[in-house]
């Protein structure tokens, strides 16, 4: 069973934060770890964060000074141990069914 690291850049998106975050949790696809980069954000983003991972251990946040999406995107694939990577923006949701079936392509293609 293949495993995800869902790679979440995080820069002053407290409002869509949540949602963001509970729509990985909420996956029928449950072999993924989340990383949120918060990338020097001056809001209430990472305490929400911390919130979410004292819930589930699956999600870890790593702090960096403001250094861009890309620099946050890089650190997150540094930490990254896992067989599969998904980018995932802080403002977005993503469909329940979207990781099971990444990972159902993947083998019907044989895709990395």
């Amino acid at each position: 069973m293949k495993r995800i690291s869902v790679i979440i850049p995080l820069y002053n998106n407290e409002p869509f934060l949540a949602r963001c975050l509970q729509s990985v949790l909420d996956q029928t696809y449950q072999n993924f770890e989340v990383l949120v980069i918060d990338d020097g954000s001056t809001d209430q983003g990472p305490a929400l964060c911390q919130t979410f991972a004292q819930r589930d251990s699956r999600i870890t946040l790593f702090r960096q000074e403001h250094r861009g999406v890309s620099a946050a995107r890089n650190r997150g694939l540094d930490q990254a141990a896992w067989d599969a990577v998904f980018f995932l923006d802080s403002d977005d949701v993503i469909h329940p069914l979207l990781l099971e079936e990444m990972i159902l392509q993947s083998r019907r293609t044989g895709a990395d």
